[in-house]
């Protein structure tokens, strides 16, 4: 197959920069190549339906006559599985060939699959498609005690989902010393444990899971309980026998009917060994999403690109971001040259509280990082600060319980404020952060 527009991987990313391509160039041939099973859906809106806020179909954003009146071909249930820039030919599971004048590459992130023994019992589930999240419900309605392994946005989202269906006794265990440590200081976390725990879930910390042990009663998978695990991720010798107890390392054993795994995800890259394409913690970029190799681009998930703003290489991995480089993606593949620049932030309601992270988040990039609200209050938020140019500047920040601070921090961020006459008011929660740009 010759085509124009090549696009590997139909989400967030793939999908909008089809739809700019198609506006910039009208009579081009763009076809997407797509593992999934489905058109595009929201993952964004995967919590939301498995709480009950959004039914099924509102989930998908994309139905089969918008590719059509697109003219956009999509290929379902098709996996990339070799590169040859060379040729500019793509190569897929099946043994069909594309012969590419422009490549995207926007596969996003898959799972990482928790291998410990027991793990291909079924009701241990993961939250990253919509056949995952078909599978939560099920289970979790059929289920009074549940489980989840990590912290994180999707173990919280785990925790509300789980609640919100019916699981009466949930806990939350995590290996580190306390919830989200390595994102969140210890008294930011002590402010989100505490949501969760007035809601009705367990954290346990410094807990290492040594194996999930089946149920003994019930152990064959029936009407029931007749969800399968997704054999992607885990062998089958387990498949039919659902999970019945999470025994941690340290002997500690906890009924469990249902669990939820959040772990992370990792892009899904393998297929490109050998294709010279220049990889790190994701495919490289510059700042157009531009890899390495001619006409050959990578944006989403899978991309680790040239942040303008804060002068570095980044890797983003939410659903905002995908959509944004998407579009800028889409127009530079269609023949606008157009810079890739974003302060990114991500935001989560779980239960009553609220979490926020914005910008730059690591330690180890910040100059230093300063604490504002308190554990009495019920609000904490870190602000981080590093010089860069000679500016020093707020890069990042996590805010718990607070979110009138995200507008005005997002703004100091995006505008690359100068911050060194408030920075030492900065810690004082009577300090207005909105004057941090009026007063720049």
């Amino acid at each position: 197959m010759n085509v124009d527009f090549l696009i590997i991987g139909g989400s967030a990313a793939g999908t909008t920069a089809a739809e700019v391509i198609r506006g910039l160039s009208p009579d081009s041939t763009i076809t997407i190549i797509e593992d999934e099973d489905h058109e595009q859906y929201s993952r964004v809106l995967l919590p939301h339906y498995i709480r009950g806020k959004v039914t099924r179909e509102q989930v998908f954003l994309k139905k089969p006559e918008w590719y059509t009146d697109k003219k956009i071909d999509l290929l379902k249930g098709v996996k990339a599985v070799k590169l040859d820039p060379q040729n500019h030919k793509v190569v897929d599971d099946k043994g069909d060939e594309y012969q590419y004048g422009k490549l995207l590459i926007a596969v996003g992130g898959r799972v990482i699959p928790f291998e410990v023994a027991g793990a291909d019992l079924a009701n241990i589930l993961y939250m990253r498609t919509v056949d995952d999240a078909d599978k939560i419900i099920n289970a979790a309605k059929k289920s009074q005690r549940g489980v989840i392994i990590g912290g994180g946005f999707i173990g919280l989202e785990f925790a509300s989902c789980f609640k919100l269906n019916g699981v009466s006794d949930v806990t939350i265990l995590v290996r580190e010393k306390y919830f989200w440590e390595g994102k969140l200081d210890e008294d930011s976390s002590r402010v989100l444990v505490a949501v969760l725990e007035r809601n009705g879930v367990k954290v346990l910390t410094g807990k290492e899971v040594e194996r999930f042990e089946p149920s003994s009663s019930h152990s064959r998978l029936d009407p029931e309980f007749p969800d399968k695990i997704d054999s992607r991720f885990r062998g089958n010798d387990n498949s039919d026998k659902r999970v019945g107890a999470v025994v941690t390392k340290s002997g500690k054993r906890l009924d469990a009917q249902v669990v939820g795994i959040g772990v992370g995800i990792r892009p899904n890259l393998e297929w490109l060994e050998g294709s010279g394409i220049e990889i790190g913690r994701a495919i490289k970029t510059n700042e157009y999403l531009e890899t390495n190799l001619p006409d050959v681009f990578a944006a989403g998930d899978c991309a680790e690109f040239n942040d303008v703003i804060f002068e570095r290489q980044h890797v983003l991995g939410n659903w905002a971001n995908a959509t944004n480089q998407g579009n800028i993606v889409g127009k530079n593949m269609g023949g606008q040259r157009t810079i890739f620049e974003t302060a990114s932030s991500y935001s989560i309601n779980f239960f009553d509280g609220a979490c926020s992270f914005m910008g730059v988040t690591e330690a180890d990039f910040a100059d230093e990082v300063v604490p504002r609200g308190s554990v009495e209050a019920g609000k904490m938020t870190q602000i981080y600060i590093k010089t860069i140019g000679g500016v020093m500047r707020i890069v990042g920040a996590t805010i718990i319980n607070n979110p009138m601070e995200v507008s005005p921090l997002t703004a100091a961020i995006k505008s690359k404020t100068d911050i060194s006459a408030n920075k030492d008011k900065l810690d004082d929660p009577s300090f207005d952060l909105k004057d941090l740009v009026i007063n720049s």
